[in-house]
């Protein structure tokens, strides 16, 4: 599992056969997105079921935004677990029309994991 850790944010990516996990707490803004950068660059389209689970995050910008639109353009379709301030940032910005929004790790897995 590799880790990433800003002071305010914590990144951490978990495969296994057929999917990636990217865990993140804290605060996604111009300083920590670097970070979080670094870890989304370890997947690309043929990783499998990809997760982001931003449940833990306390604070996302429109640097995260920009990391969530690196990943969809190179062709990464992903699930996201997000606080309410992930959500409501990525449905202002229309990104959730390029994502899959779920409640949970386990519901984005689901196939993967039986």
């Amino acid at each position: 599992m590799a880790r990433e850790h800003d002071e305010t944010l914590l990144v951490s990516v978990a495969r296994s056969p057929g999917a990636v996990v990217v865990t993140v707490s804290g605060e996604v803004d111009a300083d920590t997105a670097p970070s979080l950068d670094r870890s989304l660059g370890e997947v690309d389209a043929d990783s499998g079921v990809v997760v982001l689970d931003m449940a833990a995050v306390t604070f996302f910008d429109s640097a995260g935004l920009a990391s969530f639109l690196g990943l969809i353009h190179r062709g990464v379709e992903f699930h996201l677990v997000g606080s309410r301030q992930v959500v409501r940032t990525v449905s202002l910005a229309g990104i959730d029309r390029h994502v899959t929004l779920v409640d949970s790790v386990a519901d984005a897995l689901g196939p993967v994991s039986r």
